[in-house]
């Protein structure tokens, strides 16, 4: 069976490697918390604030 037709290949040949990435970290996020929506139109209007204020702080940094 080639890779190609292997549905689980890239996990196995990424569990062989063994080699541990760190993940980039975001720098300027502005933090929240857990939150409950009543509605989609309801966390559409808060994530489009919480958009427009990552954009009032200058975007945000991605890190190593």
């Amino acid at each position: 069976m080639k890779r190609t037709d292997d549905y689980k290949a890239k996990l196995k040949m990424w569990a062989a490697e063994g080699r541990v990435v760190s993940c980039p970290k975001a720098v300027g996020l502005p933090s929240f918390g857990s939150r409950r929506f009543s509605s989609g139109a309801e966390m559409n209007a808060w994530k489009k604030e919480f958009l427009a204020e990552i954009a009032r702080n200058g975007g945000v940094q991605w890190t190593k």
